[in-house]
C-alpha cells in the first residue's frame, strides 16, 4: 500500500531563523540521508535541502537510481542561478540591475517573471503589486518594530503603481527610476515552478519542490501529497489538503509582524494605503502552478474574503481565507472545491 506524503504550507523559514521547519518529510519514510528505494526496484527517492531567495528549499524526486542524483544536482544548479538573478541584493542579478535603471531583455529570466506578475496584478485588482518595494523598505519587514511616519508613507506610495511605472516594449522591460521592485510575493513560487518543471522534464516519476512554504508537486503514479495548512492563530493545523499534482501556497499575518498598542502590523501591505491591510489572518491557494498560488495567496490575504471573491476563479482551483477578530477568534471562508483530505 502506498502511503500519502505529508508536507506543510504556511510555515515560512528564513535563513536568519535558527530552526529549519521540516517541510517535506514523507511520514518518516525518507531516511536521514534523503535516500530510499521505491517499490524494491531500481527506482530511488532522493530529498535534499538547498537555499534560495533568503529561505530554505526542499526537493524530493523519484527517478531511476542512476539518474536521481543527477536530477538533484541540476535542481541545485537551477536554484543557485535563480537566487542570483531574482535576488534583490545580488549585484550581478537581473533584479538588481532593473532596480538600478537597467532595461531587461525580454528573453531573460526576470522578464518572464515580470510578465507573470503583470497578469497577477490585473487579476487581483492590484492587491498583488511588486512595485511596492519602496513601501516595503520603509516598513522594514521582516525586522520592522514600529509604524513609519505617515508623511514618509505618502512619499513612498508616490513611487509605486505597477500600471504606470512598468514599461514593456517588444524587446525589453524597464521601470521608472524612483520605483523599487520587490517580487517577494511571487519569486519563490516562480523558482519552485522552474525547478519542478525541470525535474519532470528530465524524467522524474514523482517530484515535490518547496521553498518558504510554497509547494508544487506531481506524480505519474497517482500518489497523494498531503499538505498541512497552518492555523494562523493556533499551534496546530487548520486542515490537510490532498492533491496528486498542482501547487499550494499560504500567506499569513503571523509570518512577519509586530504589535503596537494591541494592534498587529504585518508585512501584508495594501497599496491603497501603504499600511498593513488587516483584512485576513491567512490565505491558502491551490492552483496549477506555484507562481500563481504564491501571488494569489498574498493578494487574498491583503484583500480579505470580500474583495478576493472577485478574483477570476479560472486562475485557481481553490482558496481558503481565514479572518480573525481582536480576540483571535477565527472564521474560515472557502472558494472553489477545496481538496480537503479525508
Amino acid at each position: 500500500m502506498q502511503l500519502p506524503y505529508q508536507v506543510w504550507s504556511g510555515g515560512r523559514t528564513t535563513l536568519n531563523s535558527r530552526k529549519l521547519l521540516v517541510t517535506a518529510l514523507v511520514l518518516s519514510l525518507v531516511a536521514a540521508a534523503g535516500y530510499r528505494v521505491v517499490h524494491r526496484q531500481r527506482t530511488v527517492e532522493l530529498s535534499r535541502t538547498f537555499t534560495v531567495l533568503g529561505t530554505f528549499a526542499t526537493v524530493i524526486v523519484t527517478a531511476e537510481q542512476q539518474e536521481a542524483p543527477v536530477f538533484i544536482q541540476k535542481a541545485d544548479s537551477l536554484l543557485a542561478y535563480l537566487d542570483v538573478q531574482l535576488g534583490r541584493f545580488s549585484e550581478t542579478g537581473q533584479l538588481y540591475r532593473l532596480n538600478n535603471g537597467c532595461s531587461i531583455p525580454v528573453d531573460q529570466e526576470l522578464a518572464e517573471l515580470i510578465l507573470k506578475s503583470d497578469t497577477m496584478v490585473t487579476a487581483t485588482n492590484g492587491c498583488f503589486d511588486p512595485s511596492l518595494g519602496a513601501v516595503v523598505q520603509l516598513w522594514g519587514f521582516p525586522e520592522a518594530t514600529c509604524i513609519p511616519d505617515s508623511n514618509d508613507i505618502i512619499q513612498a506610495l508616490a513611487r509605486t503603481g505597477w500600471e504606470t511605472r512598468v514599461h514593456f516594449t517588444a524587446d525589453s522591460v524597464t521601470i521608472d527610476s524612483s520605483t523599487v521592485m520587490d517580487f517577494g510575493a511571487i519569486a519563490k513560487g516562480y523558482a519552485v515552478d522552474r525547478t519542478y518543471e525541470l525535474l519532470m522534464r528530465l524524467g522524474a516519476s514523482e517530484c515535490l519542490v518547496e521553498a518558504g512554504g510554497e509547494i508544487r508537486c506531481g506524480s505519474s503514479t497517482g500518489r497523494i501529497w498531503n499538505i498541512g495548512i497552518r492555523h494562523p492563530r493556533e499551534d496546530n493545523l487548520l486542515g490537510i489538503i490532498g492533491i496528486t499534482s498542482g501547487a499550494v501556497a499560504t500567506s499569513g499575518d503571523y509570518e512577519c509582524y509586530f504589535v503596537e498598542d494591541g494592534v498587529r502590523y504585518s508585512h501584508l501591505l495594501d497599496r491603497r494605503t501603504g499600511y498593513p491591510s488587516g483584512n485576513a489572518a491567512s490565505a491558502t491557494v491551490v492552483a496549477d502552478n506555484c507562481a500563481t498560488a504564491d501571488a494569489f495567496a498574498t493578494a487574498a490575504a491583503v484583500a480579505g474574503p470580500d474583495r478576493a471573491s472577485e478574483f477570476p476563479d479560472s486562475l485557481y482551483t481553490a482558496m481558503v481565507i481565514v479572518t480573525s477578530d481582536s480576540n483571535d477568534r477565527c472564521e474560515t471562508h472557502e472558494f472553489g472545491d477545496v481538496p480537503w483530505a479525508n
